[in-house]
């Protein structure tokens, strides 16, 4: 199932948003077995993007067997900056929104099975 993976900090500039969403998108593509993708551009040459892309992955594949990984890069990110939240959305509109408080030690198990029911879902 393909999702779209999306970062948001309400106290980040979209340029500096942008940046950490390519860092991400390259320790996804690092660190886990997904292919992740930046959306195409929608817009003419030389513009600076629209909001739905700003902070934007495409997850090709995402699976359940892949979720763990791909759970463990988005912890390393929240440790270092706690107020991101990421949203998964499938292509058929369900979605789910992480925040750092899903990635306390007593949410982690949780939060991961919902991210997992989400992949198993059709």
């Amino acid at each position: 199932m393909d999702a779209t993976l999306s970062l948001h900090d309400s106290g980040m500039a979209a340029e500096d948003l942008q940046s950490l969403t390519a860092r991400l998108l390259r320790s996804i593509n690092q660190e886990t077995d997904l292919t992740a993708t930046l959306p195409e551009e929608r817009s003419g040459a030389g513009a600076k993007g629209d909001a739905v892309t700003i902070g934007a992955i495409i997850l090709a594949a995402l699976s359940s067997p892949a979720v763990e990984a791909l759970f463990q890069v988005l912890k390393s990110y929240v440790e270092r900056k706690p107020t991101l939240r990421f949203e998964v959305k499938t292509a058929d509109g369900r979605e789910l929104k992480i925040e750092a408080e899903h990635f306390s030690p007593e949410q982690i198990a949780q939060t991961m099975q919902a991210v997992k029911q989400l992949c198993e879902q059709k």
